[in-house]
This record gives structure tokens, C-alpha cells and sequence, in this order.
């Protein structure tokens, strides 16, 4: 099998009400050399059965099932140390994506090779899909200080 520019890795634990939103927003970027990567963290709703069903509808979605629950930071490990691709990028079972935050992000570490990390901004919704708050990124990734400058948006080496 082809190696991935891509690789996505969501581990997850009973996403099941939200998990088929986010596998449609990730399956319509603009950008498609991906994988994605689930990780049911020993799931008891729909979860891997919502999984199964998009894998057999897209080859680019691998799943790996934990028979019992392993943590959330060994799920994480999970899907990392599964991923094939060049670059990886990390989902969750309720996040919703622009159609194009994949190819602007790839595009970023293309055009500069000192960029190590490209990501966005991000937003909460409500069940409804109405804004509830934008969100200011949490790590201070702009700065090999580790203190947050004025607003950029690329870590370079």
C-alpha cells in the first residue's frame, strides 16, 4: 500500500454521536493523500461500528480497536506509532474542519521548510452547530521561547 502524504489520528473513547460529522469533515478536504487512523479506546456505543462502515466505503480509514480501555494518552500513542504518512495531524471524534484546512496546512510546511507545526484557530459549537466561543489556541507555539509574541501562526526550527 502507497505510503500517505497524510497521516490522521483519532483516538477515541464512545465519540459515537459526533464521530461520523467528523469523519465526513475530514474525508471532504480539498487535500485528500491522507489516512486517518481511529483508535476505539474499547468503545461500548456505535463508534467502531460508524468506523467500519465509512472504512468500507473509503480505503483511507484504518481501525484499530482496543479490546479493553487503555487510557486516553496510550490511545493517543496508539494512532501515532499506527500512522504512515510524512506528516501527522491529530482529530477528535467531534471536530469539525474547513473543507481546505488540510492543503492550507500541507501548503505552509511545503513553501517553508523552517515551519516544523501548522495548525489553526478553532471555535466551539453548540449541537446545533451555532458559535459558542472562538477559542485562542492554548501552546504557545510561536515562539521557540515558549512565550506567546504578537499573533503568528508557524513554529520554525
Amino acid at each position: 500500500m502507497r505510503q500517505p502524504r497524510l497521516s490522521i489520528g483519532l483516538p477515541v473513547y464512545n465519540g459515537g454521536d459526533y464521530l461520523a460529522q467528523s469523519l465526513d469533515a475530514l474525508l471532504g478536504q480539498t487535500f485528500e493523500d491522507f489516512e486517518i487512523v481511529v483508535s476505539s479506546n474499547a468503545s461500548t456505543d456505535d463508534t467502531d461500528d460508524t468506523v467500519r462502515r465509512y472504512a468500507a466505503e473509503d480505503r483511507r480509514i484504518r481501525l484499530v480497536r482496543q479490546a479493553e480501555n487503555i487510557g486516553a494518552a496510550r490511545n493517543h500513542d496508539v494512532v501515532f506509532r499506527h500512522a504512515r504518512g510524512e506528516l501527522f495531524k491529530w482529530a477528535s471524534a467531534d471536530d469539525l474542519y474547513a473543507r481546505d484546512l488540510l492543503e492550507r496546512c500541507v501548503a505552509v510546511l511545503d513553501e517553508e521548510p523552517d515551519v516544523v507545526l501548522a495548525h489553526s484557530w478553532t471555535a466551539a459549537i453548540d449541537d446545533r452547530g451555532e458559535l459558542i466561543q472562538a477559542m485562542e489556541y492554548p501552546l504557545a507555539t510561536d515562539s521557540p521561547g515558549g512565550r506567546r509574541p504578537a499573533a503568528q501562526h508557524a513554529v520554525r526550527r
